[in-house]
């Protein structure tokens, strides 16, 4: 999946320039035409930037219409909102406008897309997105992904729970919730720290759905604010389950 991150103005035409060259770009890289989504909050959103100078009123007004533009690589171009984009948008470059965490996280369930193109809302507006992927940055040197967790025991953990839980429905199951809630109450009786913001992003980054990550970090948060170390007593095999995170058998 291609990953491109924009951080310049939004509302310039420039920013939208540089979005649809690299859409193109992409077309030309997967050897057929692939369609392009453009996704903002609201439907108003079109008339503002350099979507009205770049790409003309009459195909602004068509896009606003739920109609499709035709592009001269021969693919379409289409518009959506949050509301309307769906979850499966099979082998399209998606272009995301005016981005910030919500739509980000949103973009992330997508399932089936080909490129992600974001054009941040404010330059900070995509930080969290950039860590969790590490994109490439227009205007930047490609850099080398990072670990969003440090401490591998939290990272055995989280992937050992990441195994067990529904993804699909992430902590909406009170059997899946117990055993999230077991684990982090077993890495803080440990002393172990989690930075929730970096685990939620590591979260879906492995395969949870937004939703399920921000319960996650919610639950995260809740236990590691305790006065005290949680009590163990009942938490079935707790000691062997944290030897297996810590790498002793």
């Amino acid at each position: 999946m291609h990953r491109i991150l924009i951080p310049i103005d939004s509302l310039s035409e420039e920013a939208w320039e540089y979005a649809f060259a690299y859409a193109t770009k992409i077309n030309e890289s997967a050897g057929k035409s692939l369609n392009v989504m453009l996704l903002t909050h609201t439907k108003p959103q079109l008339t503002q930037g350099g979507f009205r100078h770049q790409m003309g009123a009459s195909a602004v007004r068509a896009l606003a219409a739920g109609k499709p533009v035709q592009l001269p690589s021969g693919s379409t171009l289409r518009h959506a909102t949050l509301r309307t984009v769906g979850r499966v948008l099979n082998d399209a470059i998606l272009i995301a406008y005016y981005a910030e965490t919500k739509m980000l996280e949103a973009v992330d369930d997508l399932k089936g897309l080909a490129g992600v193109i974001v054009v941040p809302d404010f330059p900070e507006s995509a930080d969290q997105w950039a860590a969790r992927w590490s994109p490439i940055v227009h205007g930047k040197t490609q850099q080398t992904s990072v670990s969003l967790i440090d401490d591998p025991v939290v990272e055995a953990a989280l992937l050992h729970l990441t195994q067990m839980v529904n993804l699909s429905t992430g902590l909406a199951h009170p059997r899946d919730k117990d055993m999230a809630n077991e684990v982090l109450r077993i890495l803080r009786y440990k002393n172990h720290n989690i930075d929730v913001v970096k685990m939620k992003s590591w979260a879906i980054k492995n395969g949870w759905q937004s939703d399920g990550a921000n319960d996650l970090a919610r639950l995260a948060s809740k236990i590691g604010s305790l006065r005290r170390k949680p009590s163990m007593a009942k938490i079935y095999n707790w000691q062997d389950r944290y030897s297996r995170w810590n790498g002793a058998n």
